[in-house]
């Protein structure tokens, strides 16, 4: 068996053994939709995928059934031959012309509550979850890698939880935690693929330091499938292709006068060239070393996440001000 393959039966192994009723290689990406000045809805891409392992793809199985905190939607969607499920257009059916996102009129008939709802798609035996965060067009967001900047690896911080080991940035939940109760909404980026959605969620929700969690927030991966993402992070050593993408379908949900980044933290010179491609400014962007030391502006700005903790209101001041400057 070739390098990868061996990888690819760890991987498929270790997801068996955690993730339950949800089938290995697959999951959904979470899902942002923002209520606009007008009060019209826009919603980020619906990426959702299906494992083949259980033998889902049957022809009289190809419709996948969508339900919002416990609440069948007034639509489904469909299932493409790779386990890819998406929208069909009304006008469209004949040529298979696919959408991956929904109307203001259809969001609207979810009946979201600000911030977190639950979705849940299910196809035949296979069910996956994910979140649908409602926010307001003013939201301010700061970006947050995982893998190096709430782990303490990039690697190692994928498979030590696994086994039962914390590998996590000390002080990241306290700060984090601190900003969110600023009125900042956190968004968690990875090139993780989609088929690791789940446990990336269950890890970092599932987080505890000192008493304090992580707070949620969006969870976006790879829509990729695991290996084209191990091979475009692993091989090519390009993560920032997506993430930049991801950043720019998250923006267009945004009125165009106003940038919703407020700040990044990575640890990457690839994640900050994601945030700079945001438009956020460079001292808004944060990079911790292997030291756990954050730079900012290239020079060792403060020790720690514990010692940006204590500068939290300077550098995240309280929404209510953030507004009034802004205005």
């Amino acid at each position: 068996m070739s390098t990868m393959g061996r990888i690819g039966s760890y991987i498929g192994r270790g997801v068996r053994s955690v993730s339950g009723n949800l089938n290995p290689f697959g999951g959904a990406v979470d899902i942002i939709v923002v209520r606009q000045p007008d009060g019209s809805l826009k919603s980020s891409p619906w990426y959702v995928r299906f494992g083949k392992i259980q033998g889902v793809f049957k022809a009289r199985e190809n419709m996948v059934n969508v339900s919002v905190n416990g609440v069948e939607a007034g639509f489904r969607m469909n299932l493409d031959s790779r386990g890819q499920a998406y929208f069909l257009t009304e006008r469209n059916m004949e040529d298979g012309y696919s959408l991956i996102t929904r109307t203001s009129e259809q969001l609207a008939t979810l009946n979201l509550k600000e911030g977190k709802n639950v979705v849940v798609f299910t196809c035949s035996k296979q069910q996956v979850d994910a979140r649908i965060y409602l926010w307001r067009w003013d939201t301010n967001i700061v970006i947050s890698d995982i893998d190096g900047t709430i782990t303490r690896s990039d690697v190692l911080g994928q498979f030590m939880p696994l086994v039962g080991k914390d590998w996590s940035q000390t002080g990241v939940a306290h700060l984090l935690s601190a900003i969110k109760e600023n009125g900042y909404q956190l968004l968690f980026l990875s090139a993780r693929a989609i088929s690791q959605a789940y446990l990336t969620r269950q890890f970092l929700f599932n987080l505890m330091q000192d008493g304090k969690g992580l707070p949620e927030g969006p969870v976006f991966t790879s829509p990729d499938g695991l290996f084209f993402s191990l091979y475009r992070e692993v091989v090519k050593r390009a993560p920032q292709e997506f993430k930049i993408a991801c950043l720019e379908e998250i923006k267009a949900l945004f009125p165009s006068d106003r940038n919703p980044f407020y700040a990044g933290f990575g640890n990457r010179d690839t994640d900050e060239l994601c945030y700079l491609k945001a438009e956020i400014p460079r001292g808004k962007i944060f990079t911790i070393d292997s030291k756990g030391q954050i730079v900012l502006n290239r020079h060792i700005d403060t020790k720690s996440y514990a010692g940006l903790h204590g500068r939290v209101n300077d550098m995240f001041p309280p929404i209510s001000s953030v507004r009034r400057l802004q205005g």
